[in-house]
């Protein structure tokens, strides 16, 4: 008998620890369905308070047009300041200037001695000396090339029966010695050109006579035939 009594005893321990466990885990629904206060805080200030808050934001108001106009005062200054400087810098320089030619100019001594010296110049220095452009000759116009200077009288003379008309005027004739392998040749040259294309054009007209013509460098060697 007791010892039915002792494990009631344990049994009726063990269901109220089981009763007062499920007790603390369940969920507390007050907790739960509680609203968040998501609205802003305010701080409360007396009337005091306010009306110091006024006066300060219109003291603000009514002093800053006047910063504003200082600051562009200042602005004019800053540049009244600089012009002035730049004024005075011209004014330095001018002055530099003048005193520099004060004392580069020339004395009367000096004066007189320049004048001296121009007076008692040569008479030919005070005209200008004249150039005169005399013309460069360069071409000329070659016809024949011979290995006997004897030959060239005769060449010259076949020259004038086969294209007469070319030798109405004097032209002018040069012979030019060229030693070539050893060998002396007389090349017979005539006229006399400044620009290569007029000694070709001349040129092209003794071929028309079934000449022979190079246009080849003048040679100031003349030769009268």
């Amino acid at each position: 008998m007791f010892k039915y009594k002792k494990n009631n005893t344990l049994i009726l321990s063990l269901l109220i620890l089981l009763f007062s466990t499920a007790c603390a885990t369940a969920p507390n629904k007050t907790l739960l369905a509680e609203p968040i206060n998501d609205s802003p805080e305010y701080v409360s200030i007396t009337a005091l308070e306010l009306a110091q808050l006024k006066d300060a934001a219109m003291q603000w108001q009514q002093a800053r047009s006047g910063i504003e106009r200082l600051l562009k005062l200042e602005k004019d200054i800053t540049y009244l300041v600089n012009h002035i400087d730049i004024i005075n810098s011209k004014a330095i320089a001018q002055s530099n200037q003048k005193n520099h030619n004060q004392y580069n100019r020339p004395t009367r001594k000096q004066r007189y001695s320049s004048k001296a010296q121009q007076a008692i110049k040569p008479a030919y220095n005070t005209k200008p000396t004249e150039k005169f452009n005399t013309p460069k000759q360069v071409f000329a116009l070659q016809v024949a090339s011979l290995d006997s200077e004897k030959d060239l009288v005769k060449a010259w003379q076949e020259l004038n029966e086969q294209a007469a008309p070319l030798f109405r005027d004097k032209i002018r004739t040069n012979v030019e010695t060229a030693n070539v392998n050893n060998k002396t040749y007389y090349r017979l040259k005539l006229g006399v050109y400044q620009n290569f294309k007029n000694a070709q054009a001349d040129c092209n007209v003794f071929k028309l006579y079934k000449l022979d013509c190079i246009v080849s460098n003048y040679t100031d060697k003349p030769v009268k035939l």
